[in-house]
């Protein structure tokens, strides 16, 4: 009987340990908007080089400031309810506008949502394909900048590897002299087509600014095992990407040598992400780092971060097919994927309520915090 009591107890032991080892206990939020929020803005994050020739030669480049808005919780007066002592989690916005305009204050309302639930929150500016245009006259979709961030166009991120196997249509974008688009095709058929020179700056800054949030956890009491991105349209596109590419991606096919801004984004530091809240974006940056590598390896995996998705299903400009591959994999690879399908909206449906499956609707913010909190067993006050 001694016996059967310890191998009971012994097995109840184990299934603990293993559900705190799965499910650890996250940080302590409240469910209502009890504080107040401070933002700070134009605090640097690090340096890029940015250039300002139309036949993106990257031979006019300068240095320039990576700047963020950082927004952190202050004591209502009204209410009176002191700041959380323990390591917070983070929310990080990162705003759209098709990788040539837009700036950190159109995600600053999504990000004051959780500030003022108790999370540290930022919202980045990023390199722009600056006045970003495409030219009606040319059947190539060739773009035009006046200004851009640095991107590779050496081998075998360039100027090479140009076809991913099995595929055998068009390649839209940017083309170099020798006839070798550096963008991936669209996969189902949106005019988007992630041409590098915009894409690759923007990806690089966000991976950036996680790695100097994780450089900066003392200064703004985080906890870097609880950091949440959001974006919408391009800006989710890059959370896309944060949440499925490795490491060296977008960090390591320039050399310092070459920019030596890189110095300067934390290096020492991992961008990983814990989850990713994605409005109206797609899979082009997993899709496109995939046929850009050499080895054609596929940036899916059982490590990405959780992701929750919000997309109208008129969107004409990123439809709701560009979530498929990711959606896929990750359902195949058991990685939670939320997606909510706003009916009857189009593209920047900020205002399109979730429909939950009993019929009532919920704000996407709402929806959010129930997605981060759930995923990362937060504790939460009233």
């Amino acid at each position: 009987m001694a016996r059967q009591s310890l191998q009971f107890l012994s097995i109840v032991l184990g299934v603990w340990c293993s559900l705190s080892m799965e499910t650890p206990q996250g940080p302590t939020v409240y469910s209502n908007a009890v504080y107040g929020v401070n933002l700070t803005s134009n605090v640097i994050y690090g340096q890029g080089m940015y250039c300002s020739l139309d036949n993106f030669s990257q031979t006019n480049c300068s240095v320039v400031n990576l700047t963020m808005d950082v927004i952190l919780p202050v004591v209502n007066l009204s209410q009176g309810i002191p700041l959380l002592k323990d390591p917070r989690p983070v929310l990080l916005g990162i705003h759209g506008g098709s990788y040539s305009h837009g700036d950190s204050s159109e995600q600053v309302p999504n990000v004051e949502y959780f500030v003022q639930r108790g999370w540290i929150g930022f919202s980045i500016n990023y390199r722009l394909c600056e006045q970003g245009r495409m030219l009606e006259d040319k059947s190539d979709g060739s773009l035009v900048c006046a200004h851009y961030g640095q991107f590779p166009a050496h081998g075998p991120f360039g100027n090479t590897s140009c076809t991913a196997p099995g595929y055998n249509g068009p390649l839209f974008g940017l083309s170099t002299h020798d006839g070798c688009a550096l963008s991936s095709p669209p996969k189902h058929g949106s005019f988007f087509g992630t041409l590098l020179s915009w894409m690759y700056p923007s990806v690089r800054d966000a991976k950036a600014a996680v790695r100097f949030i994780r450089a900066n956890t003392k200064r703004f009491n985080i906890d870097p095992d609880y950091i949440t991105a959001v974006g919408s349209s391009a800006g989710a596109c890059s959370v896309v990407g944060l949440a499925t590419t490795l490491e060296d991606d977008y960090k390591n096919e320039i050399s310092q040598q070459e920019d030596p801004t890189l110095s300067s984004t934390n290096l020492e530091q991992t961008s990983n992400i814990a989850s990713g809240l994605v409005q109206w974006g797609g899979d082009y940056v997993p899709i496109f780092t995939q046929l850009r590598d050499p080895k054609n390896m596929s940036r899916y995996s059982k490590n990405n971060a959780p992701l929750a998705t919000y997309h109208g299903d008129l969107d004409g400009t990123i439809g709701l097919a560009q979530e498929n591959t990711t959606k896929n994999a990750y359902e195949k690879n058991g990685v939670p994927y939320e997606q909510h399908v706003l009916h009857g909206a189009g593209h920047d449906a900020i205002n399109a309520p979730v429909v939950l499956p009993n019929g009532t609707n919920q704000t996407q913010n709402a929806n959010m915090f129930e997605f981060v909190t759930r995923i990362h067993n937060m504790q939460i006050h009233n």
